[in-house]
């Protein structure tokens, strides 16, 4: 059995805007005939039942559709909740601490944490722009202080990532055909291009 591709469900505009898997939403859209056009690939076949004539019915998914009306669970962009999106936050760092350059083993691993730059005790605010990944080890030594103060200095700069971006770094198992779409509207200065570090 193949492994599942997740669909990229775009607006009428062209904007990506979630992830969905066939078997979900993706098959809702098609059935209520909302998908506009298929713009990627085809993925999988799901084979119905027979009509009076002997025809199966059947929907051939593709890896990018684009649809009319609103995006059926797109909950996942409407705000910002950074400890909701931590894979997104490691995968944004490309699994690496801040602090000593420590590179974890995959997304889920156990010694990265998350780190408020500027503490959230001392008023740091909880965004994209003042956290980042760190090991557990960097993370604990830095307790309540700031890089400055704790006299070592962020390897990276933490910045907000695009939808697009956010899109690319939530779903790791991409089609050639989704991460081109993705990558169209993501800025070259992005560590989203160094992706095949992660894998």
């Amino acid at each position: 059995m193949s492994e599942q591709m997740d669909v990229l469900v775009v607006d009428k505009g062209g904007m990506p805007r979630e992830w969905t898997g066939f078997e979900e939403e993706a098959a809702r859209y098609y059935a209520l005939g909302k998908v506009i056009c298929d713009l990627g690939s085809p993925i999988h076949t799901f084979h119905g039942g027979k009509n009076s004539n002997g025809e199966q019915s059947k929907i051939v998914f593709s890896s990018i559709i684009m649809v009319d009306g609103p995006i059926l669970g797109a909950k996942f962009m409407t705000r910002e909740t950074i400890y909701a999106e931590r894979k997104i936050l490691y995968a944004r760092d490309l699994l690496m601490c801040a602090y000593c350059g420590q590179v974890g083993k995959n997304i889920n691993d156990k010694n990265l944490t998350i780190d408020h730059v500027h503490p959230q005790s001392r008023g740091g605010k909880h965004t994209w722009q003042n956290t980042v990944t760190s090991c557990r080890g960097c993370n604990h030594a830095k307790a309540n202080r700031t890089p400055e103060e704790w006299g070592t200095p962020l390897l990276y700069v933490p910045y907000a990532p695009n939808l697009q971006e956010k899109l690319l770094l939530k779903n790791r198992k991409v089609k050639a055909d989704q991460m081109e779409y993705l990558l169209a509207n993501i800025p070259k200065t992005s560590r989203a291009w160094q992706l095949n570090k992660l894998n």
